[in-house]
């Protein structure tokens, strides 16, 4: 068969050259709804979820002490500019891709060309410089305020002791009291955290008293506040510690002086109520509020609670993969503990 290969080629890329007709493109005014409908449901999305975060998700908690409010400035400030900055740079990316959009333009030919600006350059290289000095300024500001514990009171503060285990706090006050996962302050006077860990790395962290501080294990970090809020404040250790971090939550209450006065006496006295918190922060985070077994075993049921002595050897030496939870642990908080276990079991 005779075939002219030449004209079969001609052909082929008269062809290739054609528009694709059957290709169903939107009308241009159907399009722009879309796109515009597109982005009011976005946006819709990101106000929802903020509005659900409620002031956790945009903002800090509110202040319950000056060095949290230092805080909260430096936070509005930055998110203020970031802000800004962001609304000015989409504004413009929006702006241009509306103004030199393609208009129909076939996509081999290239649009109008934008020559350099110098004035317009320099202003965005130097505004940058300009705003991070405002932000670094105002941070090392409010950081001295903050960092300056002899302006809260440091010297005559109420004296707490707060170490971090696998997986509670352990509060001890100046009198030798002791209570777990909660810590009471006296309202508008001075306080200061000797902060410490005896196993792991923890961090401090009440977001509404004061920022986050590490406790290591040998060594001693120091936190002064002034509560000037009454009220209860959560804390959440910072520091990845272990399978039961996420469960590693305390609560600061702020309660008048007398009361605090009160408390600090009465637990002292009578270690009222410290082997039922011994057991609800220690125990059941990993063994259950009814000893049933969580990601430890059932001990309901077993004889080591009524075994003083081995309960005292595992819970200051641990045993497998439980830690030593008790490892600094008194007679007296074995004893409030061995008390509860009997009366709850």
């Amino acid at each position: 068969i005779d075939v002219d290969l030449e004209a079969l080629a001609h052909r082929s890329r008269k062809l290739d050259a054609r528009p694709l007709r059957h290709v169903h493109r939107m009308p241009p005014p159907v399009r722009r709804f879309v796109n515009v409908l597109v982005l009011v449901g976005l946006l819709a999305l990101v106000l929802a979820g903020l509005a659900a975060a409620g002031n956790g998700g945009l903002a800090p908690p509110e202040p319950a002490s000056p060095n949290a409010a230092d805080i909260r400035s430096v936070y509005w400030l930055i998110l203020l500019v970031t802000g800004g900055i962001f609304v000015l740079v989409e504004g413009a990316l929006f702006l241009f891709v509306i103004r030199y959009r393609s208009r129909g333009r076939p996509r081999e030919i290239e649009g109008p060309q934008v020559r350099g600006h110098t004035n317009l350059e320099l202003a965005w290289t130097a505004g940058p410089v300009v705003i991070l000095a405002v932000i670094a300024g105002f941070v090392f500001y409010k950081i001295s305020s903050i960092n300056d514990t002899n302006a809260q009171g440091a010297t005559t503060a109420e004296q707490i002791r707060v170490e971090g285990h696998q997986f509670y706090w352990e509060f001890v006050y100046p009198n030798g009291a002791i209570s777990i996962d909660r810590l009471k302050l006296p309202y508008k006077r001075a306080v200061r955290l000797h902060i410490v860990s005896d196993d792991v790395n923890h961090s401090w962290w009440v977001p509404a008293l004061d920022g986050k501080l590490d406790a290591i294990p040998g060594k001693a970090n120091y936190l002064s506040f002034l509560p000037d809020k009454l009220g209860t404040f959560t804390g959440q250790c910072a520091e990845f510690c272990g399978v039961q971090h996420a469960a590693m939550i305390a609560h600061v209450e702020v309660v008048p002086r007398p009361q605090y006065e009160a408390y600090v006496r009465e637990r002292a006295a009578t270690k009222h109520g410290l082997g039922k918190e011994i057991f609800v922060g220690v125990c059941a985070k990993c063994h259950g509020l009814a000893g049933q077994g969580q990601i430890g075993p059932a001990i309901a049921q077993s004889p080591i609670l009524q075994d003083r002595q081995g309960l005292t050897t595992l819970l200051r030496n641990g045993r497998g993969l439980m830690p030593a939870v008790g490892k600094n642990w008194t007679d007296d908080q074995i004893d409030t503990l061995r008390a509860y276990l009997k009366q709850r079991f």
